[in-house]
């Protein structure tokens, strides 16, 4: 199936699906649905030499059309995380026909960080599918022509070297590419039968409760598809959705873009401070140190390379990550940073925020100076989510 096809397959498709599941089921089945229903709001279509690569993302109280957006990656393990010449086995190898729904999927290093560093993400683990897989550089996921596989609402985590990759899928489904569309749509069509009738295809039920209080905020309307980013600072950002992060990290405090002075003689006229998008602090008294790796407004900050640009490459952000952790290696610093902001930071998390649609180079893990952490927004409000249920 060519991507041109691919494309117009899925949207004839999903549309007409999200449609007749929203026009029915929460008037006629109200009562008997957990919470209310969400729904994605972006298609993203990825295109690989070898394969089409559909994945739902964002999360609407509401169906609206999706709108669609076309990427390509270098193939399907970079999309999907891990690289391809590891030495290792991957935690799954896929047969014919794979099927993965509210599951959790990661080397056995990757699980244990997640346990360790996201308390709320017990919640989302589900059936776990654990394995020494990527001890290094390895994959979670063997691909094979003939697949047909989905992972629908499938937390995937991926370690490399002590960094950690976290991605919540909604739904991403992959096919090769010498396949047809008439049998994709079969494919397509099996999932949505198969699927309970309270719990459709590329939908998800919250809750009633608290849960279903924090889709009525403002906060969270925003982050459909983070429309309206490149209208709004980072500062402005952290500001409507403090609450999210707070409650996705265990933390208790949010510090917006702190400036940060360096103070131990390291730093030269062009680069008199740090100045990370945030700080958080965490209930147990660690820290978390980070930026938005996302399409804000630009702004022009004293801080040497600090200017939001409108796709800051993963490698760029990781680079400023190094040079936090390089601040607070020494006591003159640290003892800046708690006189000036009341925070005594020592061996701070090192935190990068991508858009959920935004695919990593699994180089850009092995390559890195120093251990670090990627998540997606839409993962983040997951979390978040899970949180307050």
């Amino acid at each position: 199936m060519k991507p041109t096809e691919f494309v117009k397959v899925n949207s004839q498709f999903w549309g007409d699906h999200l449609r007749s599941v929203s026009e029915h089921l929460p008037t006629s089945h109200s009562r008997e649905l957990p919470g209310p229903l969400l729904y994605p709001r972006l298609m993203v279509l990825t295109e690989t030499p070898d394969w089409n690569i559909l994945e739902l993302v964002g999360v609407s109280r509401e169906y609206r059309s999706l709108e669609v957006r076309r990427q390509k990656a270098a193939s399907i393990d970079q999309y999907f995380g891990g690289g391809e010449s590891a030495a290792s086995g991957p935690v799954v190898a896929l047969p014919n026909e794979s099927t993965f729904k509210d599951a959790t999927i990661a080397s056995e290093r990757g699980r244990r960080a997640l346990g360790t560093r996201f308390a709320s993400a017990g919640s989302l683990i589900g059936n776990e599918l654990v394995g020494a897989g990527d001890a290094g550089t390895g994959r979670l996921l063997k691909f094979a022509p003939g697949n047909y596989s989905a992972f629908e609402r499938v937390l995937l985590v991926h370690e490399t070297n002590s960094s950690i990759r976290i991605h919540w899928t909604f739904l991403a489904i992959a096919i090769h590419r010498s396949e047809p569309a008439e049998k994709y749509l079969d494919y397509l069509q099996g999932l949505v039968n198969a699927a309970p009738h309270l719990d459709p295809l590329g939908t998800l039920s919250v809750p009633r409760g608290e849960a279903e209080q924090v889709l009525k905020g403002d906060a969270f309307a925003s982050t459909y598809l983070l429309h309206g980013l490149q209208d709004t600072t980072a500062g402005e950002f952290l500001n409507q959705h403090e609450d999210i992060l707070l409650s996705a990290f265990d933390a208790t405090r949010l510090i917006h873009e702190p400036f940060l002075e360096w103070r131990d003689g390291a730093a030269d006229a062009d680069d008199i401070a740090i100045n990370p998008d945030f700080i958080l602090e965490r209930a147990d008294g660690t820290h978390i140190i980070g930026d938005l790796s996302l399409p804000l407004l630009e702004t022009a900050n004293v801080a040497k390379g600090k200017k939001r640009r409108r796709s800051a490459l993963v490698r760029d952000g990781l680079a400023q990550l190094a040079r936090y952790e390089e601040y607070f290696q020494t006591p003159e610093n640290r003892a800046f940073a708690k006189a000036k902001y009341g925070i005594e930071v020592s061996d701070p998390r090192k935190l990068l925020v991508i858009g959920s649609q935004e695919t990593v180079d699994s180089t850009e893990f092995e390559q890195a100076t120093t251990s670090f952490e990627i998540i997606d927004y839409d993962s983040i409000l997951r979390l978040h989510l899970a949180a307050k249920s």
